[in-house]
């Protein structure tokens, strides 16, 4: 893994998670905004935007795995020749 892949990977491993976190909330606030105004958010509108922080949650949650399962075999790779060359 070259270093700049490295660093990206751990960028994303740090932004990612509370990206999906802010997401998750954003899901769970615009559902609220339907059940505590219905006259203002009706459940098509405040649907859309529902659903749309739920597909981002899931996309940065996706991307927060992937970094973290990258960084971990990286290291595990490492790890190996490491012993080997012993």
């Amino acid at each position: 893994m070259t270093k700049r892949r490295k660093l990206l990977t751990w960028l994303g491993l740090f932004f990612s998670l509370p990206a999906a976190g802010y997401a998750g909330v954003s899901f769970i606030f615009y559902s609220w905004l339907s059940a505590a105004e219905p006259e203002r958010w009706p459940p098509e509108r405040a649907g859309v935007w529902a659903f749309g922080a739920l597909a981002l949650a899931i996309l940065f949650f996706g991307l927060f795995v992937y970094c973290l399962v990258s960084l971990i075999r990286e290291a595990n790779r490492r790890y190996r020749e490491e012993q080997k060359a012993t």
